[in-house]
């Protein structure tokens, strides 16, 4: 059974280097993954004299997950994402306080503590604090992980089958979370506006997913707003 497993992993190894070895040289340049993926099932529909049914079959589904790793490997990101981020960014990375610039850096370096989110760098002078991701709880951030890996894929051009059933030979396709959160961070920028009044913006560092970065923007600025509200109890 061992040497079976073995044979079959080396036969997927070796189809797939052929496959972009053919691409390139027919084509002159890589075919996309459903392109390639796609004229693999319709050969295979053709050769059995069965109508091919929406999607891929077995071997051609170990294909597009080994594929798709490496695309996401290579290039996490989409052009829709890129977009969306930068429209986020502008509606919901800048804030401004109505306290004074040491009132509201002290208060950020708090609400970022309670958050567990690890600070990585930190300077009063310039105004300027990097930071870890906060964690999310494991639910939440794993439906965000799914959501985006099968709309990364659609992106990509890849069929929905090939999230199907359990993945051949153990291979599955995940992002890790934790390589991701270990990559990621995010940066809060304080800007002066007056002696009772400081701007924040927030951002965000390899973090792709539109929908994740708005979770992280409601989560933060969340946290500040507790903290602000505390220190006016304070004051």
């Amino acid at each position: 059974m061992a040497d079976t497993m073995k044979r079959a992993r080396r036969g997927a190894a070796a189809l797939g280097l052929l496959l972009g070895a053919g691409g390139c040289a027919m084509g002159g340049g890589a075919a996309s993954g459903a392109d390639m993926l796609g004229g693999l099932a319709a050969g295979r529909g053709a050769a059995t004299g069965q109508a091919q049914r929406p999607g891929l079959g077995g071997m051609q589904d170990l294909m597009a997950r080994q594929k798709l790793q490496m695309e996401m490997m290579n290039n996490p990101d989409l052009p829709a994402w890129h977009a969306q981020r930068e429209k986020m960014a502008l509606a919901l990375g800048d804030r401004v306080f109505d306290k004074p610039f040491d009132a509201v850096f002290d208060g950020l370096t708090v609400a970022v503590a309670t958050l567990g989110a690890r600070v990585q760098n930190m300077e009063r002078g310039s105004g300027y604090l990097a930071a870890a991701i906060p964690a999310l709880e494991p639910a939440r951030a794993q439906a965000l992980q799914d959501a985006a890996l099968r709309e990364y894929a659609a992106g990509r051009g890849y069929p929905p089958s090939v999230f199907e059933g359990s993945a051949p030979f153990g291979m599955d396709v995940r992002m890790d979370g934790m390589m991701q959160r270990q990559s990621a961070g995010m940066t809060i920028s304080l800007l002066r506006q007056g002696r009772a009044q400081t701007k924040v913006k927030l951002r965000f560092d390899n973090v792709y997913y539109p929908e994740q970065v708005a979770e992280y923007y409601k989560r933060v600025w969340a946290a500040v707003d507790r903290q602000m509200f505390l220190d006016r109890g304070l004051d």
